[in-house]
C-alpha cells in the first residue's frame, strides 16, 4: 500500500454519532413482540435469486439511488431516494468501519447481502445496510459524524494501511477493492402475502449489529404518504410533552399509527384482528401512497386531542402508573377522545383530565390495558371503555 501522512490522534468528532434519540424505550407495551401464529411460508409469497456485484458497481448503485440504505432516524428533514425520514444514524463505529475496510484490502471475502425488489425496480438493502454505507463511505473518501463530514483515513489498522484512504491507495489495492465481489441475495415479494413475507424476513435475518424494530421495518419497507402523515403529526409540540423526547424505536410513531388504525374499529366499522403487528403492516399496505380516509379530519382532532390532554394532564395523561407511557392505554385514550371530537362534544382541558381519571380507576379498563392487549376483545373493550368515558356515559353501561 502506498506511503501516507501520519494521521491525526483520534478526537471528539473521529467517530460517527449514533442517533441523539436515547436507545431505552419509554414505552410499556405488552403486545410488543406476540408471535405470529400463522406465519407465511416463504414459497408462497417470495421469490428469489442470487446475483454478484462488485463493490465499485454496488457504489454506483448506491449513489444513483438503484439501491436505497434506510437508516430508520425519525428526527431528519432531508429526503434520500425519495424514502422520506431516513439520515445518519445507528451506524458503525468508526474501529467497526476501519477493520472493515482493512478486510477487503486484505482480500478476505465480505458476507452476503440481501435486497428486496420494488416495484419500480429499485432495491431497498435488507441486510447489509452497514458494509455497504462504509464501502460507499470511503470510496468517496469521507463519513459523517455530528460535527459534520469527516475526511475517511484508515486508523485502526495494520502499519500498512494506517493513514490510507482510497485516493491514496496504490493502483494494485484500488482495483483490489473496486473488483471485490459481494454476494446479494434479491428478493422479490409475490402475490397478496409478499409485502407480509418481506417484513418477516426483515425482523429474521437483520445482522447489522442493531435489532431493528417493527415500525423501524414498517417505515422502511411501507414508505409512503401515511409513514410521512405519522411522522408529521410526530413532530407535534403536544404530543412530544405528553409522550416525551422522540424515541429512537420509533415507538412514538408506532402509538400515533396505532391510533389512527384503531379508529374504524372504535366507531364499529372495522374487525380488529391480532396480532397488532400484522393489524398496523395491514393498514400501511392498504394506506402506503395515498392518505386515509378524512386525513385532515384526523388531523384536525389528534392536535386538538393532545393539546387537550397536555393541558389537563399533562405527561401523566398516558401513563397508568410509573414513568413508563402504556401503548394500550395510549391507542384507546386517542381513539377514545378524538371520536369525542368528532360527535361534536364539547371539551376543556378539566373535563379530560376528569374523564382521564374516571376511566383509570375503572377495574375493566384497568384489566384491558394490562392484560392480554393484543386480545381482539380486549382491544375493542378499552376502546369501547375510552369512547364512553370522553362522551360522558356511564362506563361499561353495555356490560351491566
Amino acid at each position: 500500500m502506498a506511503d501516507v501522512p501520519a494521521v491525526a490522534e483520534l478526537d471528539e468528532h473521529e467517530d460517527p454519532s449514533e442517533s441523539e434519540v436515547p436507545a431505552e424505550s419509554p414505552v410499556e407495551d405488552s403486545a410488543a413482540g406476540a408471535i405470529e401464529t400463522e406465519p407465511v411460508r416463504a414459497e408462497d409469497a417470495l421469490r428469489y435469486f442470487g446475483a454478484d456485484f462488485d463493490v465499485d458497481g454496488l457504489v454506483k448503485r448506491l449513489d444513483n439511488g438503484t439501491f436505497i440504505i434506510p437508516t430508520f432516524e425519525p428526527l431528519a428533514d432531508d429526503d434520500i431516494a425519495g424514502y422520506e425520514g431516513f439520515q445518519r444514524g445507528l451506524v458503525w463505529k468508526k474501529k467497526q468501519m476501519d477493520r472493515f475496510i482493512e478486510s477487503v484490502l486484505l482480500g478476505y471475502p465480505v458476507p452476503g447481502i440481501f435486497l428486496v425488489e420494488l416495484s419500480d425496480r429499485r432495491y431497498l438493502v435488507l441486510d447489509g445496510q452497514q458494509r455497504l454505507s462504509t464501502l460507499q463511505a470511503f470510496k468517496h473518501g469521507k463519513y459523517w459524524t455530528k460535527s459534520g463530514p469527516r475526511k475517511f483515513s484508515l486508523l485502526y489498522v495494520g502499519d500498512d494501511a494506517k493513514g490510507a484512504t482510497y485516493d491514496t491507495l496504490d493502483a494494485k489495492d484500488r482495483r483490489l477493492f473496486d473488483n471485490t465481489f459481494i454476494q446479494a441475495t434479491i428478493v422479490v415479494p409475490k402475490g397478496p402475502e409478499g409485502r407480509r413475507a418481506v417484513y418477516s424476513l426483515f425482523e429474521r435475518i437483520n445482522s447489522g449489529g442493531t435489532n431493528l424494530k417493527p415500525q423501524q421495518i414498517r417505515v422502511a419497507l411501507y414508505a409512503g404518504a401515511t409513514v410521512n402523515f405519522v411522522r408529521d403529526l410526530n413532530r407535534d409540540e403536544n404530543w412530544r410533552a405528553i409522550f416525551g423526547g422522540h424515541n429512537r424505536d420509533l415507538k412514538d410513531h408506532e402509538l400515533i399509527l396505532r391510533a389512527i388504525a384503531l379508529i374504524p374499529t372504535g366507531r364499529g366499522s372495522q374487525s380488529f384482528r391480532p396480532p397488532m403487528a400484522q393489524f398496523l403492516n395491514n393498514y400501511l399496505d392498504l394506506h402506503q401512497d395515498e392518505l386515509p380516509p378524512d386525513h385532515e379530519g384526523i388531523r384536525a382532532r389528534f392536535t386538538k386531542a393532545v393539546a387537550l390532554l397536555n393541558q389537563g394532564a399533562g405527561e401523566e395523561a398516558l401513563r397508568i402508573k410509573g414513568t413508563q407511557v402504556n401503548a394500550a392505554h395510549t391507542d384507546a385514550v386517542l381513539v377514545g377522545l378524538m371520536a369525542a371530537l368528532e360527535n361534536g362534544e364539547s371539551h376543556s382541558p378539566e373535563s379530560v383530565a376528569a374523564d382521564l381519571d374516571r376511566l383509570k380507576a375503572d377495574g375493566a379498563y384497568q384489566k384491558a390495558v394490562a392484560e392480554s392487549t393484543s386480545h381482539a376483545d380486549q382491544v375493542r373493550l378499552r376502546l369501547r371503555l375510552a369512547i364512553e368515558a370522553f362522551q360522558g356515559d356511564p362506563l361499561g353501561a353495555e356490560q351491566k
